[in-house]
């Protein structure tokens, strides 16, 4: 008898330029486990999959060999043949069709589009396709595993009735977040290869209503108000793929007038990226709402001192290692960066917290949860 398979769905996960992304490092940790277990990787190649060759229990399988004659009625007796194997398809980004043939296990990262149906919805419609989409996934779901106790109390406040079937797992954080081993002159010349030769303040996620960043701007225009202040506010996102009602970033800068002082280089590669974390000043995270919340921990394993919101999951998730401010207070952000900035003390007390506090965010801990879920439902 072969071993059995688990299809993973991973067609927004190794295609994607935001969170989702990081996920891959679960599924390479997941193959590297001793397990009985083989892996179809379901996408097209892309510079995530490029290790498939040397991977020991995973295969590329491409989505239209798969998961297009899922429910094609007409092709339903070629089901058993397709899918002898695959024991289990898991969905890590929520798109759960229901699978005939085998088990399923979805991975749902929060319930934001139902609290904030103005964020993510064009209209009626949208969001009760949205519903009617949830509803299916906790009725055929086998496992939703989500990725924080606020996302489960959320998920099983909403859904009483699946309780049973709702798992949690924390997310981990990648090797490719460090230290970088530089003296004061190699991050000066970052901060001027930049344009920020004072130094900056950053963000680094989606550009979205709920990330809160006409809030973050007008922090910053108030800090800009002091003359003695010149630092710089970087944005790290796809600026062009702002959802959610989002203004331009671009032009809510120039209304403002700071836009020569808010940098916006777009997406950037994660070795870019982390040199960013290293250099910045402080690393700001005012979201509205998360389900866990990657940036902030990718921040801190970079040495980058942290101040987020301390709404939703974003306590549980960086603990005592941020300082946290309320999402909607201007003053209180304005007074925790001045502080933040003006004593090297409480920077060094936050890094130091950080560095160690992101040390239980391990992938491969995550994945060894994973196996866990996968033999229960089996």
């Amino acid at each position: 008898m072969s071993n059995p398979v688990v299809g993973i769905d991973l067609r927004n996960v190794a295609n994607s330029q935001r969170g989702y992304c990081r996920m891959m490092n679960l599924f390479y940790e997941v193959d590297e486990l001793d397990s009985d277990f083989q892996f179809e990787w379901i996408t097209e190649p892309t510079r995530l999959t490029e290790t498939i060759e040397s991977r020991k229990r995973s295969h590329l399988v491409s989505p239209r060999n798969r998961l297009r004659l899922l429910h094609r009625s007409v092709l339903g007796h070629l089901r058993p043949l397709i899918w002898e194997d695959t024991k289990i398809l898991h969905f890590p980004t929520a798109d759960c069709w229901y699978a005939p043939t085998c088990k399923t296990v979805v991975t749902l990262h929060d319930l934001a589009p139902l609290h904030y149906p103005e964020w993510f919805f064009g209209g009626v419609k949208e969001e009760k396709n949205y519903r009617t989409h949830l509803d299916r996934i906790f009725e055929v779901a086998d496992r939703v595993v989500t990725v924080s106790e606020y996302s489960r109390n959320d998920l099983t406040q909403h859904y009483p009735a699946y309780e049973s079937k709702i798992r949690m797992i924390y997310q981990g954080v990648g090797p490719e977040f460090f230290r970088e081993p530089w003296n004061r002159d190699q991050r000066t010349l970052f901060r001027s290869n930049i344009g920020a030769p004072e130094g900056y303040l950053l963000y680094c996620g989606g550009i979205d209503a709920r990330k809160n960043l006409e809030f973050l701007i007008e922090v910053f225009r108030e800090l800009s108000e002091d003359p003695s202040f010149r630092k710089k506010l970087v944005i790290v996102g796809n600026v062009d793929s702002r959802k959610g009602g989002m203004p331009d970033l671009r032009d809510l800068a120039k209304q403002k007038g700071l836009g020569e002082t808010i940098l916006l280089p777009g997406w950037i590669s994660d070795d870019l990226l982390r040199r960013y974390y290293n250099a910045a000043h402080l690393f700001l995270f005012p979201s509205k709402m998360e389900g866990f919340g990657y940036a902030p921990l990718e921040a801190m394993a970079s040495a980058c001192p942290t101040i987020c919101s301390n709404a939703t999951s974003i306590p549980e998730t960086v603990g005592d290692a941020s300082v946290l401010v309320a999402p909607d207070d201007v003053s209180a952000w304005v007074n925790a960066i001045r502080h933040a900035l003006g004593d090297l003390e409480v920077r060094g007390e936050v890094i130091t917290r950080g560095i160690e506090w992101v040390k239980r965010y391990d992938w491969k801990k995550t994945a060894e949860s994973f196996l866990k879920v996968y033999h229960e439902v089996l």
